[in-house]
């Protein structure tokens, strides 16, 4: 694959109001390369929100998304990789999934072929490529997905549930092959209820609450010193 400059993420003062109700408020948070970045929280906190505001898919009614790339430059919102919970799968074949995407990126049908399925075979799905996306498992769709990403060199990575209710096998494969891109120096923000996953992944946690961040910190101090009391209550009841 093509190997394209990492970005600098940052949504600034981002607030979301719907019917006279804060749904995000006031949130600053940074996606940069110094690991993953696990985002936790209740329900209804604002955590998939706030993932599409910083995607682009949400216009924020106060603040700003801003990305960095080399030289300060603003590069396009293509270059965000977006795992969404339930991947959208298109009624074609696993390969032409992926085609799909890097021909509406502008990629030369001469370069997309080797990219896909180098990507394909990154998630153990090659031998399958000429299957009908549509008859995977729920893990296999996954996977593609996460290729369907990866194919595109995105500059940054926002993950929301990307592993929820997935087999063992296609977890640990997303997993492994997301520590490896953070590894790599590419900037990842997971979101996740499940504390051990969270514990295996992240560096840094931001945790919200009813469309706040309430504590930013270092993933050993988050479990040993949570920096509110609105956190230690949820690392109490997820738990127990």
């Amino acid at each position: 694959m093509i190997k394209v400059p990492h970005l600098m993420l940052e949504g600034l003062n981002l607030s979301l109001i719907r019917q006279d109700h804060p749904i995000i408020n006031g949130v600053n948070l940074n996606v940069g390369n110094t690991g993953i970045c696990g985002l936790v929280g209740a329900n209804g906190s604002g955590k998939t929100t706030l993932i599409s505001l910083m995607a682009g898919l949400i216009t924020p009614d106060a603040g700003e998304v801003r990305m960095t790339g080399m030289g300060g430059m603003a590069p396009s919102p293509l270059r965000i990789g977006l795992m969404m919970q339930k991947p959208v799968i298109m009624r074609r074949s696993i390969y032409g999934n992926c085609d799909y995407v890097l021909a509406a990126q502008g990629v030369a049908a001469h370069e997309r072929k080797a990219r896909i399925e180098e990507g394909l075979a990154l998630v153990n799905l090659y031998a399958l490529r000429h299957q009908d996306a549509r008859t995977l498992s729920s893990g296999e769709q996954q996977r593609m997905a996460l290729a369907r990403v990866l194919i595109a060199d995105p500059g940054v990575l926002l993950c929301d549930e990307a592993t929820s209710n997935l087999d063992p096998q296609s977890t640990r494969m997303i997993e492994a092959i997301v520590k490896s891109k953070a590894k790599d120096g590419l900037p990842v923000l997971w979101v996740t209820h499940n504390l051990a996953q969270l514990r295996r992944l992240a560096s840094r946690v931001v945790f919200m609450d009813q469309g706040r961040v309430l504590a930013e910190q270092e993933i050993s101090d988050f479990f040993e010193a949570p920096a509110s009391k609105e956190a230690r209550d949820y690392l109490y009841f997820e738990s127990v």
